[in-house]
């Protein structure tokens, strides 16, 4: 795990060395700005996409995440920068030349087609014949798993069925690329995580390069190769899901991805301390200009609870009342109040199996234990050290 005081995160060197060195990225995307009037919407954005990966634009409403996909679908013109896609430059090509499938929030499916029309609609001008547009409509049905519904109208579909025919519409085409702005958020939660395992696998199956825009961090997490997380028009980190929840680049990141425990400490030497807590800083922390307040960042599924009356063998620990219980299925979340850290509230998830063997109880007085080795560090907020978020 990376623990970070000013140090090169290593999200961003395995996204680098991950790229094939031999051969061009499918899309590559440099210094893009995109200006409505005075407001800047997207600054500076720089990345690159492998052929058949599926790239998650995961951030607050409002980052960029819409506007970024629309300039690469040539919906909307870049104020500054390039796209390339397989070496080629389409910075300015129109939409219809971009080779792009499209699958937006609203499915927009044509409420007077049946499901063939709608599915084949993208193909009317091809020079496909008749039989090989039957053959392909076939396939797709089969795909979406929606076989025998070919004369169906939209009004006779559950809404996860229009959301899979709006997709088959958007690949009908054979499209190099396929974009999709949050297809899946006007969907009730189990709907979703079905339908999000299907698109998944469809895209796998066709290897089809995809790039999908979310503000659903468990969406992004579960479905992406890379995430490329934005805010306030930039890009503060892009990694694997693993490198954005397990290794957060900024503070930003760090609290937005997941549920974080944001603890006040401080820096002095090679010295960490978090309220009582003092411990030594790991050669690897660069903490020659990170001195003075600093933020911790804990997983609340990385603290460890440690009754008072008993000896864990470990030494130190935040002493802590508990508050509140909650029982979440496969695990507990425990809230406590940290009187070494001024009453400051944290989280602290408990496997259900804990819980039998150690019940809790609310007003029990517990210590919280912070593993060292799963701590992110960032200069407090306002510092001139505080990591910046950009394009990488």
């Amino acid at each position: 795990m990376l623990n970070t005081i000013g140090a090169r995160p290593l999200a961003q060197q395995s996204y680098t060395q991950d790229l094939d060195a031999g051969s061009p990225p499918f899309l590559s995307i440099r210094g893009l700005d995109k200006r409505f009037g005075s407001f800047s919407a997207l600054r500076n954005i720089s990345l690159d996409v492998k052929a058949g990966e599926f790239v998650c634009f995961l951030g607050p409403s409002g980052c960029g995440k819409s506007t970024l996909l629309r300039v690469i679908a040539g919906l909307e013109r870049q104020s500054a920068g390039t796209i390339s896609s397989m070496g080629e430059d389409i910075s300015h090509l129109p939409p219809a030349q971009r080779h792009c499938g499209i699958l937006f929030q609203s499915y927009a499916l044509f409420p007077n087609l049946n499901v063939r029309k709608n599915i084949i609609y993208g193909l009317r001008n091809s020079r496909m014949k008749s039989s090989e547009i039957d053959s392909k409509l076939a396939e797709l049905l089969d795909l979406i798993d929606l076989r025998g519904s070919e004369k169906k109208y939209p009004a006779q579909l559950s809404g996860g069925q229009q959301q899979r025919v709006a997709l088959a519409r958007a690949i009908a085409p054979s499209p190099r690329l396929l974009l999709l702005d949050e297809p899946l958020s006007a969907l009730d939660a189990k709907v979703r995580v079905h339908l999000r395992q299907q698109i998944r696998d469809l895209q796998k199956r066709l290897g089809l390069t995809t790039i999908m825009v979310t503000h659903d961090q468990e969406e992004a997490l579960s479905m992406a190769d890379r995430i490329v997380a934005m805010n306030e028009g930039k890009i503060e980190q892009i990694g694997t899901p693993m490198d954005i929840y397990h290794a957060p680049r900024t503070l930003f990141v760090a609290d937005f991805v997941g549920k974080m425990n944001v603890l006040q400490g401080g820096v002095a030497g090679r010295r960490l301390s978090i309220g009582s807590v003092d411990m030594a800083v790991p050669d690897q922390y660069d903490t020659q200009n990170n001195q003075g307040q600093v933020v911790a960042c804990i997983r609340p599924e990385h603290v460890r609870l440690v009754a008072c009356d008993r000896d864990a063998g470990e030494p130190g620990g935040l002493s802590a009342t508990v508050t509140n219980l909650e029982f979440l299925g496969s695990f507990w979340r425990v809230t406590l109040i940290v009187s070494d850290l001024s009453g400051a509230a944290m989280s602290v998830d408990c496997t259900s199996r804990e819980m039998a063997h150690t019940p809790l109880t609310v007003g029990q007085t517990v210590r919280a234990v912070l593993p060292l080795q799963e701590l992110c560090i960032y200069p407090a907020t306002g510092s001139p050290n505080q990591p910046k978020g950009g394009a990488q």
